[in-house]
């Protein structure tokens, strides 16, 4: 695996400091990449965590490229700062990862907070669209416990109300689907013991995306433990659980 760290993407960030990502690619040239965003509730969080580097290695061993993302948070940030950088993010890794060796297909994928954001991208268009990047030539979206209702923080930050509220507004993935809702595929993974009302979340977001278009690409997957469990704890092998599931989903849209 090859390692390129701290690339500057964008300029978006207080002061004058950057915002970078890290670039994880198999030895090989032609791969899809994954572009990753972290979770930490848009407060926290890190690009750099240990955990991704090792995921990444997971990835590049099978054949994919892997760009971890770092981007605005709270206090600093406000919405919808922070999904503004992970587009940003998305058009630089669209149009620059040839240079290393990638195919230029892209997969948007993120952990929580990530996965929220991910989603954003996936349902509001406009985001993508923006930075002159074609939501329709996004690869797939990998999901790992996103909260589909409005974002507890943004809840909780911006409109003072507690963080256990169910909202489905302009913070809220679910918020933009409807008919028009389209996108390659999909993979939803929630947690036994995940985050209050988070599964409930990701099944109504897959009921209602089914409901709109029952032919629609999405999958939903149940692991066991907490909250991204599966992308933070090891399992007997050695392995993160969300990675082996990735990649048999992976696997599949290869046929």
């Amino acid at each position: 695996m090859k390692i390129y760290n701290d690339i500057v993407y964008g300029g978006r960030n207080k002061d004058d400091e950057k915002l970078k990502l890290d670039i994880y690619v198999p030895e090989h040239d032609g791969f899809e990449t994954i572009v990753y965003f972290h979770g930490g509730g848009l407060s926290g969080g890190t690009k750099s965590d240990w955990r991704y580097a090792e995921i990444a290695k997971s990835f590049a061993d099978n054949g994919f490229g892997l760009v971890s993302v770092e981007y605005s948070k709270y206090p600093d940030a406000k919405f919808p700062v922070y999904i503004e950088d992970c587009a940003e993010a998305v058009s630089f890794v669209k149009n620059k990862i040839k240079n290393y060796g990638g195919s230029g297909d892209i997969i948007i994928s993120g952990q929580s907070a990530g996965a929220w954001i991910s989603l954003m991208l996936c349902f509001n268009r406009t985001y993508l669209e923006k930075v002159a990047v074609n939501p329709d030539e996004i690869k797939g979206y990998l999901i790992d416990s996103a909260q589909t209702t409005s974002h507890f923080n943004v809840l909780k930050i911006e409109e003072g109300l507690n963080p256990l509220a169910q909202r489905i507004d302009k913070y809220a993935p679910l918020y933009y689907v409807d008919e028009n809702t389209r996108f390659s595929r999909m993979l939803l993974i929630v947690y036994e013991k995940d985050m209050p009302c988070r599964p409930e979340q990701n099944m109504l977001l897959f009921k209602n995306i089914l409901a709109y278009n029952p032919d629609a690409d999405i999958k939903l997957v149940k692991l066991s433990g907490e909250h991204c469990a599966g992308s933070t704890i090891k399992d007997d092998s050695g392995e993160f659980p969300f990675v082996k599931v990735a990649l048999k989903w992976l696997a599949k849209s290869e046929k």
